[in-house]
């Protein structure tokens, strides 16, 4: 398993730690496995944090944490913010439930089927 961690010299607490972790993986298992080894799926609250993410996926298309049930983070933070890549038609049906940053759009968002394995970002709080 290959894992790359990114600290941030202006930074000196786990909160402020995301991890890539490159195995591929359904997006449940993903979020199990943050959450036994960190804190959760990464959640993106603002643009400062996206393009920190955007960075550490390094032209990736990764898990993040927001999920279906509405649309919610899995660490159950608030958030409205939302980079939806917009020439993605987002489905308001059960089909595809899971969002990923895409590669091909520049890291705009787009929703996946949570049982797509793919790398995935994990962040680390106190």
């Amino acid at each position: 398993m290959l894992m790359f961690c990114f600290w941030f010299s202006y930074i000196s607490s786990c909160a402020d730690q995301y991890i890539l972790n490159t195995q591929r993986m359904v997006w449940t298992a993903a979020r199990d496995f943050c959450r036994a080894h960190y804190t959760d799926l990464t959640s993106l609250r603002n643009d400062a944090e996206y393009q920190i993410v955007q960075q550490v996926a390094n032209g990736s298309e990764v898990y993040v944490g927001l999920f279906r049930d509405p649309w919610e983070w899995s660490d159950q933070t608030d958030s409205s913010f939302r980079y939806w890549n917009p020439d993605m038609l987002v489905r308001t049906d059960s089909t595809q439930t899971c969002v990923a940053m895409l590669k091909v759009n520049s890291g705009k968002w787009g929703d996946r089927a949570c049982t797509e394995t793919h790398p995935f970002v994990c962040n680390c709080s106190e």
